[in-house]
């Protein structure tokens, strides 16, 4: 079985934050640190917990949820 869903979204940046080159979705901000824009999985025990946390791709595929990103891009644009 397949989930397909899509993320559209927008993430404020100090000026002077640059991309990683060669490295999708990674960005340098001026302080040296990098951000990066990725996908989360979820686990909670039910819908009405509030014990949620996020997964690491490991902790996923081991329950047999495997994320597969096939069209991830995120792109540095100055304000207006």
């Amino acid at each position: 079985m397949h989930i397909i869903f899509q993320i559209q979204g927008r993430i404020d940046v100090p000026d002077g934050t640059t991309p990683s080159p060669g490295i999708e979705n990674q960005f340098r901000l001026p302080s040296g640190q990098i951000a990066s824009v990725h996908p989360v999985i979820e686990l909670a025990i039910g819908p009405d917990t509030d014990d949620h946390r996020d997964l690491t791709y490991s902790e996923a595929a081991s329950l047999g949820i495997l994320l597969d990103l096939y069209d991830r891009t995120a792109t540095l644009r100055t304000s207006n």
